[in-house]
């Protein structure tokens, strides 16, 4: 069974070499790196913007990635992260930033992926081949560690039969499917389908695979699309699907089948998540999250609002990212801030206390050795949690991080290492398959 790593960061980073887990993956390092080429006509008729900083363009980075989160599991969630944090790209380097502009943890990092459960990792490869790794991540208690968990990979795919017009279901992890009574839409490809025994089935995605939409057995949209990108777990009702079609234009429908973005859009490689839950080879969009999906119309940047309407005009900004309560980091002349869209959530600033773990691990086909030594301290670091009038926050007793700005008040941190400014590249839109 395809086991694959998720976990649980480490602020004072220095990270367990762990045994036994794979490399989650190799990526190229030049794929997520922003791309020159970046024009603007400014004939272009202007109309008022819905958008307002929160903090200035002052951030000098190779690249900053954020995940729409719409591969989470909301019922194995177990971390925030997606929605309160970003990996900052640095010198090849990678670390995480929040959208206060502060260095959670310094770029120091060879690669980066995020999970099902809701965590970003950071990981550094020691001896690929003996499995050996440095992770940091951060715990669903808000303290920066060094250690993962293994999950398997059950995403579920669908699949539709044409002699029985079913909808059918099987998981990453499984060899046989089932029929699917689930009552959301779900994106279905062509397969031949046939009894296992029992209630199993075995399922072949055909060659060529086209996809639609189905509920309840029934096709909203016929099998038509090329590609498809869509949430893993939860329904689509909130982030909506996007179908590429045949001249490799991506387009965003609701689970009712109606279009809600026309198909004009291009895939983006910095929606790409890791290897855990994505795939390498695979060039998509993001997906809707807090109401609005950041575009790519012809090498320009905008966003578009849920009913449709476009919320800002693509040319706006030079890259941008996906909204998390009502914040999103864009680039604006070389530089990275952030800007509000939509309901600005407030961040809570919650101490905890983070034990840093620095270790060895080596292994054979018999035995597992660790040395490691062990220091306790308090740090605190912002969440965006909503707290009650009756909700105790912990004492403030530690080194604090730097709290996020208010939305009215603009700051400008400077990183803690300088670093020679590097000009990112925009990424191109996906070829027609």
């Amino acid at each position: 069974m395809n086991k694959i790593l998720c976990s649980a960061i480490s602020a004072v980073c220095a990270c367990a070499f762990l045994a036994g887990c794979a490399n989650p993956f190799a990526k190229k390092e030049e794929e997520d790196t922003t791309m020159s080429g970046y024009s603007y006509d400014a004939n272009t008729t202007q109309k008022e913007q819905a958008y307002s900083w929160l903090l200035e363009p002052s951030i000098d980075a190779d690249n900053i990635i954020t995940f729409d989160a719409s591969q989470v599991d909301p019922d194995n969630e177990k971390s925030t992260m997606c929605e309160n944090y970003s990996v900052i790209r640095r010198g090849g380097k990678y670390g995480l930033i929040d959208y206060g502009g502060n260095i959670i943890v310094q770029p120091d990092y060879d690669d980066y992926y995020a999970c099902w459960c809701g965590e970003i990792v950071l990981f550094n490869v020691v001896d690929e081949q003996n499995d050996y790794y440095e992770y940091c991540t951060i715990d669903s208690s808000n303290q920066i560690v060094d250690y993962v968990s293994d999950h398997s990979d059950n995403a579920p795919e669908y699949f539709w039969n044409d002699a029985d017009s079913q909808i059918y279901v099987k998981r990453k992890n499984e060899d046989y499917g089932s029929k699917y009574t689930g009552k959301k839409a779900v994106v279905v490809g062509e397969a031949d389908i046939s009894e296992a025994g029992g209630d199993s089935y075995e399922i072949t995605p055909k060659e060529g695979t086209l996809y639609g939409l189905a509920k309840k057995d029934e096709l909203i949209i016929d099998l038509k699309y090329v590609d498809y990108y869509a949430p893993a777990y939860k329904g689509a009702g909130k982030t909506a699907i996007a179908f590429q079609d045949s001249e490799g234009k991506w387009g965003y429908v609701g689970s009712d089948g109606q279009t809600i973005v026309d198909f004009k859009c291009g895939g983006d490689l910095n929606a790409y998540c890791g290897e855990v839950i994505d795939d390498l080879n695979k060039v998509h969009p993001y997906l809707f999250s807090a109401d609005f999906v950041p575009v790519l119309v012809d090498s320009f940047y905008g966003y578009y609002s849920i009913e449709g309407e476009c919320a800002v005009t693509p040319g706006e900004f030079e890259q941008a990212r996906p909204v998390h309560n009502g914040r999103a980091w864009v680039r604006s002349n070389g530089m990275w801030g952030v800007i509000q869209l939509g309901e600005y959530v407030e961040p809570i600033v919650t101490t905890t206390t983070t034990t840093t773990t620095s270790a060895t691990t080596t292994t054979s086909s018999s035995s597992v050795s660790t040395t490691a030594s062990s220091l306790s301290e308090t740090t605190t670091l912002p969440t965006e949690t909503t707290l009650s009038t009756s909700d105790t926050l912990l004492p403030d007793t530690g080194t604090e991080i730097p709290v996020e700005p208010q939305p009215d008040v603009t700051t400008e941190p400077q990183p803690d290492v300088p670093v020679e400014p590097v000009v990112p590249d925009q990424p191109q839109e996906t070829p027609a398959e």
